[in-house]
């Protein structure tokens, strides 16, 4: 299973779309960061593409000619698609298909290390620590890049693994005077209401910079967000 870029990902996309033209989008939740993921690849397609929220329906009736399929999610990514669908997905933490009736692209939602700190610095000169709230067992390779950038750029990450969104209560009072940001990754299963709440709590009464993970999510209270788009 490969990894393309998001420009290359795209253009197979686009490619088996105009050739059968017909597609759709598939989403695990039709809102928070797989929501903003589905709008921004819709805006990049240039046309509409019909979505299918697998919360309000967890097994919608797809197109009998389907030929591709943009998933956004595990439980999308996972989703039975007929035969010989093209599966692009993307925000889908240790999913790995056995279907061998489909292929499958996976896109990876984190931004460029050395390109998000850059555009960290730039907006706050003094950022030297920064803690990067990510899944438990998850981003092991994105962190190790992450932290060398940061090495190279006079900068320290504190990676900050969780199971669930209820840890980040007291986590982040263990991170109180030891941080100048943290930035949360596109972890799914770390993003809630309640969750954000609490990271735009923390961030306003401390007067520390929260980073979001998608630019949705700045009005909840997030300070940024850089993160690639399709």
């Amino acid at each position: 299973m490969r990894t393309p870029s998001l420009p290359a990902a795209l253009f197979l996309l686009c490619a088996a779309t105009a050739q059968a033209q017909e597609a759709a989008a598939v989403l695990a939740r039709g809102s928070g960061p797989y929501f903003e993921t589905y709008i921004s690849f819709q805006k990049s397609m240039g046309r509409p593409i019909s979505p299918f929220d697998l919360e309000e329906n967890a097994a919608p009736r797809l197109p009998a000619g389907l030929r591709v399929a943009a998933a956004f999610g595990s439980r999308a990514a996972a989703l039975k698609y007929p035969k010989g669908t093209r599966v692009v997905y993307a925000l889908a933490p240790g999913f790995h298909s056995d279907d061998k009736n489909c292929r499958f692209t996976r896109i990876s939602p984190l931004p460029e290390p050395g390109k998000a700190l850059t555009v960290y610095k730039r907006l706050q000169p003094g950022l030297r620590r920064l803690a990067v709230f990510h899944l438990k067992c998850e981003r092991d390779c994105y962190i190790e890049a992450l932290a060398a950038a940061a090495e190279a750029a006079g900068m320290e990450i504190l990676p900050v693994p969780l199971s669930s969104p209820e840890e980040f209560p007291g986590t982040l009072r263990t991170l109180l005077g030891r941080i100048d940001a943290f930035w949360l990754l596109p972890e799914p299963a770390l993003i809630d209401r309640t969750s954000l709440m609490v990271l735009a709590k923390f961030s306003c009464s401390n007067k520390i910079p929260f980073y979001a993970p998608a630019a949705g999510l700045l009005p909840v209270g997030a300070a940024a967000s850089f993160a690639p788009g399709f």
